[in-house]
């Protein structure tokens, strides 16, 4: 490392996950390392499609990397939709060597959609945003298709779920244990986030 403290890049699609995951990972550091210091730099956000095309994402990788201090280790997240959530990791970790093989970089794709994790940990958000104060996750949070509209269904009448305005503030709220059970999308998100914090590989990952 070239830092006596890790520091984590990130790629993302979408402007709610540029404001949310800088958050998530402030609170994973700590909760899945105790003691552990990081310093999490702001989110790059390169549309889906063109995150899946190597030569935009080795374009983000090299915006990334001549940033200071110049981060240990990159993340890339995106949602899976009805893509194979496997197959969408590989193809970007096949993009980020075969451009940048020198630069570790850790890929998942949140089964369905990122709000999935939000369903998984919803006791975090009970009471929250309107969301009723015994609020329990659904059977099988990532088999649900529109995580958002579950969200929605769940508060006032004429209130919705809005990515840009509930995303960042929830992503601090979940509960990270439940979702770390329930929702094996989020348990390879912990799992390749530690490995960017202490370069020990689950032999799970």
């Amino acid at each position: 490392m070239n830092s006596s403290y890790p520091v984590i890049a990130s790629i993302v699609e979408g402007h709610g996950e540029e404001r949310a995951l800088q958050g998530l990972l402030h609170r994973l550091v700590p909760h899945l390392v105790p003691g552990m210091y990081a310093e999490i730099q702001r989110p790059h956000r390169v549309p889906r499609d063109r995150m899946l095309k190597r030569e935009h994402l080795e374009r983000a990788l090299t915006i990334i990397m001549a940033r200071s201090p110049r981060p240990t280790g990159v993340l890339a997240l995106l949602d899976s939709d009805d893509d194979c959530p496997v197959e969408l990791a590989r193809i970007l970790r096949a993009h980020a060597q075969a451009a940048h093989g020198d630069v570790p970089l850790v890929a998942v794709a949140a089964v369905r959609e990122f709000e999935a994790w939000f369903l998984a940990g919803a006791v975090g958000l009970a009471g929250r945003a309107g969301l009723p104060h015994d609020l329990q996750p659904p059977p099988a949070p990532e088999g649900i298709r529109d995580a958002k509209g579950w969200l929605s269904q769940q508060m006032p009448r004429g209130a919705a779920y809005q990515e840009t305005a509930h995303q960042p503030s929830f992503a601090t709220l979940f509960d990270l244990d439940a979702a770390y059970a329930a929702a094996p999308s989020f348990n390879k998100f912990c799992r390749d986030v530690k490995f960017l914090l202490t370069g020990e590989r689950d032999e799970r990952s």
